[in-house]
């Protein structure tokens, strides 16, 4: 049988913000390493390839391996978006124009015996480092404020299920997957997803109809399926919800999500690029 969302526990879950510290901070000792002890060491790559591909292909790829991660005429700005996990190009600034164009390959290993639970951000992290060392990538975050579209849940409640653990589909390398069985333009078939994987896809097939960022205000965790249909439009989204012969996503994602896309402005965070250069010989 499966199990309603409506037993899944809730959690806030709002946009993180910097807080300044308006004291001085207080001494702290830090007690002595004891004799036995060794360092803990961050895990990096042993052997790493950064390399301009000069006759790259419409097809590329890009993904973490159990010892590493590889990439196919990929641009460097993909790059930076897997290592820092913000897929969204207007999330970043200060964008030299090359790093969108040229395309390149990247094949890099550690030892997995030295590493051998590496988690996911340790990946990335590891992804950070390599393009800071090969590509003199300097970054900083910074807060700042959109119109957005919230989803949260609407007065009925939730349409949808909750994933049973047992149809998870869980890699080594990245854990529980979310899945895409259908997706295309109008059309989402997920599984095994967040509420926030579902606010990231929705992002990504609205963007050019509706102009925001999507983010999840469901206060919902856990995994879910959901399946959604809609009519896309280049209209307003104040004259979407009568727009062509199917719903706007505003009308499919009330009926048959049970949840609301609430227009409002808040905090996002962005990524500026400080310094980057073509990549070091290899």
């Amino acid at each position: 049988m499966k199990r309603s969302v409506f037993v899944t526990a809730f959690l806030g879950l709002g946009c993180s913000m910097m807080v300044a510290q308006s004291a001085p901070a207080k001494a702290t000792s830090v007690p002595a390493t004891a004799p036995n002890s060794a360092p803990t060491l961050e895990p990096r790559f042993d052997v790493a390839s950064v390399r301009q591909n000069l006759t790259p292909e419409p097809r590329w790829r890009m993904g973490f391996t159990a010892n590493g991660v590889s990439a196919k005429d990929v641009t460097l700005l993909y790059a930076m978006e897997e290592a820092y996990g913000l897929y969204d190009e207007q999330l970043w600034s200060a964008i030299p124009p090359w790093i969108k164009e040229k395309r390149f390959d990247i094949e890099a290993k550690y030892d997995v015996d030295k590493y051998p639970r590496i988690t996911l951000e340790q990946r990335k992290a590891m992804l950070q480092q390599l393009l800071a060392e090969r590509l003199g990538l300097a970054v900083h975050h910074e807060q700042r404020e959109f119109p957005l579209y919230a989803l949260t849940i609407a007065k009925a409640g939730p349409k949808y299920e909750e994933t049973e653990p047992g149809d998870l589909q869980v890699s080594s390398t990245y854990g529980p997957m979310c899945q895409h069985l259908r997706s295309r333009m109008g059309v989402t078939e997920m599984k095994g997803c967040s509420m926030a994987q579902l606010a990231q896809t929705l992002t990504g097939w609205t963007r050019g109809e509706l102009g925001r960022t999507i983010v999840d205000h469901s206060g919902l965790r856990g995994r879910f399926s959901f399946s959604l249909n809609w009519t896309p439009d280049s209209a307003s989204p104040s004259n979407s919800l009568d727009a062509g012969e199917g719903p706007s996503i505003f009308t499919a994602v009330k009926e048959q999500l049970g949840l609301l896309l609430r227009p409002e402005k808040g905090p996002l965070d962005t990524i500026v690029i400080d310094h980057v250069e073509m990549p070091t010989e290899n």
